[in-house]
């Protein structure tokens, strides 16, 4: 295996300095981004070196990141491909990111749809959450079989199995366009078979090595962009004795596959099963070769409790919260836009039930809404006219203030750094805080593993939840309930 590019974590450089365009540095500031993490200081120049949507005379080269979790890896891919495809033409497929879980997946396409506002970018996720119908609409559309395929979306975000599926299952969805391949998560990746899921990924995107499949035209449009279009089966070629141009050449493939993980270089026998072309290899560690290890600390005034409640009652437990203890400055975070939307929908349906003078005033604070919303929604939060603030983690980021006395973790984070962030809002200038994260069942093993693989788990102390006073909500929560029902 070649020795790869070593990466300090500690290193980080200005937005103007990775190469990205100028929109998309003023996207990242309109988010609260100033600065990039060492990994994505890495591996945005490499992915912009080749800008190029399809290059029939050399292969793009693959490239292989290994980091820790937590250090920003997402952004490190999510950057340059919004940059490059936004320079295209025609709506294709060109860019799929396979992940090993639907969270996972609704938490990246929440990333690239913040960072592709402003394009024409059409971003997609299939993972189950919704009818398989469904997302064959949202990909493809309806209409009669094209030679060639065709899709509504620039960029999927899925699961192996989901993938694989709309391979084999959906008319017209076709991988033959496909310029960028992300594999995040790839060491869980690779240890799940799926039915040989990444090979027959690999020969979806070679429909030449398939006789009967179309060729492929290319296009060039008035910016010289280069254009994939299926139009002619090969006997065409032949019969009318075309002139054989550059173009008619065997064509390397376009496609370059990115694999991202935390320990990808100690497991060479797997990455040499992945086809790579002049692979690069990149690894976030410290200088002397070791892992970088992190140290957790949270402010000394800070408490942290947790508790394990069923989905459905996690609304109810927010509000519990916010009524017994009389949050007046707190942030909820959640796992993506759709989550905020929803708890904030249901907690101001509730709070319409009280009286006005007991009612807790909430605001989502997402992506959607512009750096003016934002700035005058925390300015409101600061004055005390805001008492809760929902917000993801992406755009949480962005957020610095000295006010926050609580932090309510709605959705469990999955790495010990996102957890960190977010309860590290509150105490903070030798202030006192609390946080609470409220975990579902299937979740209390893997949240309980990652406090104590990091020496955390006994800072979290269990909750105690006052039945009593949970019930009396019940009534005015199941009004809320049906009143949102009704809309």
């Amino acid at each position: 295996m070649l020795q790869p590019t070593i990466v300090s974590p500690k290193d980080s450089c200005g937005l103007d300095k990775a190469g990205l365009s100028d929109h998309l540095i003023q996207r990242c500031k309109d988010l609260g981004i100033s600065s990039l993490f060492a990994v994505q200081m890495a591996v945005i120049p490499v992915f912009l070196r080749r800008q190029a949507l399809y290059d029939t005379r050399r292969v793009p080269g693959d490239i292989c990141i290994s980091a820790p979790t937590g250090s920003g890896k997402t952004m490190a891919y999510v950057l340059p491909i919004v940059d490059i495809l936004s320079k295209r033409v025609v709506t294709r497929l060109r860019a799929v990111v396979v992940l090993p879980t639907r969270d996972l997946v609704t938490q990246v396409k929440e990333t690239f749809d913040a960072f592709v506002r402003g394009t024409n970018l059409a971003v997609a996720a299939a993972s189950g959450q919704q009818s398989f119908a469904h997302e064959q609409s949202i990909l493809v559309g309806s209409g009669p079989s094209c030679p060639g395929g065709k899709s509504r979306v620039d960029i999927l975000i899925t699961t192996p199995g989901r993938l694989m599926d709309h391979l084999t299952s959906t008319p017209n969805f076709t991988l033959q366009h496909l310029r960028f391949l992300v594999i995040d998560e790839a060491d869980r990746l690779l240890n799940q078979s799926y039915n040989d899921w990444l090979n027959q990924i690999l020969l979806a995107t070679r429909p030449e090595i398939n006789p009967d499949a179309p060729l492929l035209e290319f296009k060039h449009d008035k910016y010289g962009v280069t254009e994939a279009d299926a139009i002619a089966p090969s006997f065409l070629k032949t019969n009318y004795q075309l002139p054989t141009t550059d173009l008619d050449l065997p064509k390397a493939p376009s496609i370059q596959k990115l694999l991202f993980s935390a320990t990808l270089t100690k497991n060479p026998a797997k990455i040499a099963g992945l086809h790579l072309n002049e692979p690069e290899y990149i690894s976030v560690q410290n200088e002397d070769g070791s892992e970088t290890t992190q140290e957790y600390t949270t402010p000394e005034g800070l408490k942290e409790f947790m508790t394990i409640c069923p989905t459905e009652k996690k609304p109810l437990m927010v509000i519990y919260l916010l009524h017994q203890l009389g949050i007046k400055s707190g942030l909820c975070f959640t796992k993506s836009v759709e989550s905020t939307q929803r708890l904030q929908m249901l907690i101001e349906a509730y709070e319409e039930t009280q009286p006005e003078d007991k009612r807790i005033r909430v605001k989502e604070y997402t992506s959607d809404l512009g750096p003016i919303q934002r700035k005058k929604m925390l300015k409101q939060f600061k004055d005390g006219q805001i008492d809760l603030l929902i917000c993801s983690d992406l755009i949480g980021r962005g957020i610095d203030l000295d006010s926050v006395q609580f932090v309510i973790n709605y959705d469990v984070p999955y790495y010990m750094d996102k957890y960190i962030h977010r309860v590290g809002r509150t105490a903070r200038a030798g202030r006192e805080g609390e946080a609470y994260t409220f975990v579902e069942q299937q979740e209390a093993r893997h949240f309980k593993e990652i406090l104590r693989h990091a020496g955390h788990l006994s800072q979290v102390k269990s909750l105690k939840i006052e039945k009593e006073k949970l019930k009396e909500l019940v009534p005015d929560y199941n009004k809320a309930m049906a009143g949102l029902t009704e809309q």
